[in-house]
């Protein structure tokens, strides 16, 4: 290798909302609930179910960047500014293309729209190429699902999100983990 080569480090990264664990606890018993429901057995039999460790919803996936990208939108992610808020975990659906079943909100808070746009201005400053695609709210559950089910009306989880996270997804022989980068507490 030239001396003049350097090798630049990336980060597989993302922004999403981190549950405390309790509402974590809540999300995989819902999971257990959802994979034992003799409705949706055809549905969830073969489909691999999300660890508890990596229930989050996503904000902004943002994919591999540099080190110095993630640096600089820690720095921007500083200035976002929003309140805690109160979300409600009340149905179910798929996503055809990834066959993705997931859970989603009740309805989705107007705190959490601010927030999303407020992360993704600071996506868009430091990333020129960062494509935004329409905000869905969701938490996937489970993965690689064999059919698509209409979505199911839940048993409510409360979820009071106080903070939001910088995670970096890393690859491993036994599956993909999460580590939360940076917490911003919101207030």
């Amino acid at each position: 290798m030239d001396s003049d080569t350097q090798v630049v480090e990336h980060k597989r990264i993302f922004l999403a909302l981190w549950p405390d664990q309790a509402t974590r606890q809540q999300l995989f018993e819902l999971q257990k609930r959802l994979k034992h429901d003799p409705e949706l057995n055809t549905v969830l039999h073969s489909a691999r179910t999300v660890i508890p460790d990596n229930l989050h919803m996503t904000l902004h996936f943002i994919g591999s960047v540099s080190v110095e990208v993630v640096q600089a939108l820690q720095l921007c992610l500083d200035s976002v500014q929003c309140k805690p808020f109160n979300m409600i975990v009340a149905t179910t659906g798929c996503f055809p293309k990834p066959r993705v079943f997931w859970s989603s909100l009740k309805d989705t808070p107007p705190e959490l729209n601010e927030l999303e746009q407020q992360t993704a201005a600071c996506v868009q400053h430091c990333m020129e190429d960062y494509r935004r695609i329409p905000y869905r709210p969701h938490i996937t559950l489970f993965r690689k699902v064999k059919t698509l089910q209409q979505p199911e009306v839940l048993p409510e989880i409360n979820w009071r999100v106080k903070s939001f996270a910088l995670v970096e997804s890393k690859t491993y022989p036994e599956g993909v983990q999460y580590r939360v980068l940076k917490q911003w507490p919101l207030s």
